[in-house]
């Protein structure tokens, strides 16, 4: 007998000290037994559980749910996610396998017994993947679409330039042309916005002093938010420099400010400040997308009304947005996000209901000047006059934009041959090359592409003038082909007399 209760003692100190989570309950659903690493995961010790109900174990929110799942799991249907709210009120998640043990003349049920492992950490990260590849499609996404928009608002553009130049000064119809000009442009920003969240905006990049943005930033930033904020700034000393464009990081610093200032309608505390800081192996792990290294960090802290999980899931999505609808596009936080992600940056966002908000940038820091596709997109000095000559080959597969690039280029004396595809200009370089003096060639077409396009048409005629153009704005491909020999470039939209401007300023060698 003696030795049976040594076993018996053995087993359950060995019970005690398994390092995966085990807990066990009565048929009542009162817990009978619990473990060191039960302990760990949930807060509560073994004598702080034993005899109350499993129930309290669970979030309130899905407690009937999670009983369920064990009923269902205990009768031997695998593995069962259930999560554990802590004694400190944090909710931990197990991965759980659940036995019911049978016993006594009737083969009734004596106890359940559930043995898991904490997934916790796995789940956000796995969170955190599903969210990195969400975003990077819908940044793919936001790339094509603004590709679109902006062939159609070539179009739109185009004809409308057209239709102006055709009217009389006194004419009443040109202050509605005039208004269609405007709405343009303003859909132009917003397209632009977009190309910035897809990482195929233009940049100038150089080396800056974050502290210097922050305070040049700050001084008309703050005649625009509420004088009820207090704004407090810790702008480190020894900060390293990081390199970017300007303008870009000035709208990551703007939308953030702002962000801020709108979660605070009431008054609060602005918080801003700038250290250096170095992301190791263990951070990366624990972050997706994160990338070891040396970073400045710009850190803007609020103590407005917060966000609740969902919101948080989706704040860096377009056009997403919890604002009334006349107060902004959903493309401020989206914008941020484009511009972190394409300078190789980390950007974190904690945030509670009533609790305020923290954004954490990392900008990688600087040790030189880069070249960031910096393309002038027009010829200053070049005007355009008439009596040009020469012909053209207009390469796009939108008709609309075919149809105005020769309307305008006719007007200004050129000749002027159409191709719908790279195919098709291929196939008419080869027939009439010796009569092209240049070819405007988009990108962003269907088949073969400009790019591939324009690569044979340099092994067909290496000395080609070739002036490419795309909607993407700028993008890694402009920078190729310029660097392979193409003669200039132009974004869509583009003024038509720009356009003009452009071709004679390559035809003319300058």
């Amino acid at each position: 007998m003696e030795k049976i209760l040594q076993f018996t003692s053995y087993l359950n100190d060995v019970f005690r000290h398994i390092n995966a989570p085990i807990v066990a309950w009565d048929t009542e659903w009162r817990v009978t037994i619990s473990n060191k690493a039960f302990a760990r995961m949930s807060g509560h010790s073994e004598p702080e559980i034993i005899g109350h109900p499993l129930a309290v174990l669970f979030p309130a929110e899905n407690r009937s749910d999670s009983l369920k799942e064990i009923e269902r799991a205990s009768g031997g249907e695998g593995l069962v996610e259930i999560p554990i709210v802590r004694k400190d009120g944090a909710v931990r998640v197990g991965l759980w396998s659940i036995s019911t043990i049978y016993g006594g003349p009737g083969g009734e049920p004596l106890i359940t017994v559930a043995s898991g492992q904490d997934i916790t950490e796995r789940k956000q990260f796995d969170a955190q993947i599903i969210h990195a590849h969400k975003m990077e499609a819908i940044g793919t996404l936001a790339g094509g679409i603004a590709h679109d928009f902006n062939n159609v608002l070539q179009g739109i553009s185009g004809y409308t330039q057209l239709l102006l130049m055709r009217k009389a000064h006194d004419d009443p119809d040109r202050d509605y042309l005039g208004q269609i000009e405007e709405l343009i442009q303003v859909t132009t920003k917003l397209v632009g916005q977009l190309l910035i969240f897809s990482r195929k905006a233009e940049k100038k990049v150089r080396l800056l002093d974050l502290n210097r943005e922050v305070a040049r930033i700050m001084k008309p930033l703050m005649r625009m938010i509420l004088r009820m904020i207090s704004l407090e700034m810790n702008l480190s000393d020894d900060l390293k420099q990081i390199n970017m464009d300007q303008a870009q990081l000035e709208l990551v610093i703007m939308n953030l400010v702002v962000n801020a200032s709108d979660a605070m309608p009431d008054g609060g505390r602005l918080v801003i400040e700038t250290k250096n800081a170095e992301l190791d192996d263990s951070y990366c792990r624990g972050h997706v997308g994160a990338v070891r290294g040396r970073y400045v960090l710009l850190k803007v802290s609020d103590n407005g009304c917060g966000m609740d999980s969902e919101t948080r899931e989706h704040i860096f999505e377009p056009f997403y947005t919890t604002r009334k609808i006349s107060k902004g596009t959903g493309l401020g936080l989206a914008i941020v996000y484009g511009i972190i992600k394409d300078y190789n940056g980390y950007i974190t966002c904690s945030s509670e209901p009533g609790q305020g908000t923290v954004f954490e940038v990392y900008f990688p820091a600087g040790e030189g000047a880069e070249s960031g596709g910096d393309r002038p997109v027009e010829d200053e000095g070049v005007t355009a006059g008439q009596g040009s000559s020469g012909t053209i080959l207009v390469v796009d597969d939108e008709k609309s934009i075919l149809e105005i690039a020769c309307d305008i280029l006719t007007q200004y004396g050129y000749r002027t041959l159409t191709a719908e595809s790279g195919e098709d200009a291929l196939e008419l370089y080869e027939a009439k090359g010796d009569q092209i003096d240049l070819v405007i060639l988009d990108i962003g077409m269907p088949g073969m592409g400009g790019h591939r396009c324009f690569e044979e048409l340099l092994r067909i005629d290496p000395a080609i003038k070739v002036i490419i153009t795309t909607g993407y704005s700028t993008s890694r491909k402009v920078d190729e082909m310029l660097e392979a020999g193409a003669a200039g470039f132009i974004g869509k939209p583009y003024r038509l007399v720009d356009m003009v401007k452009k071709v004679q300023g390559v035809l003319e060698g300058r």
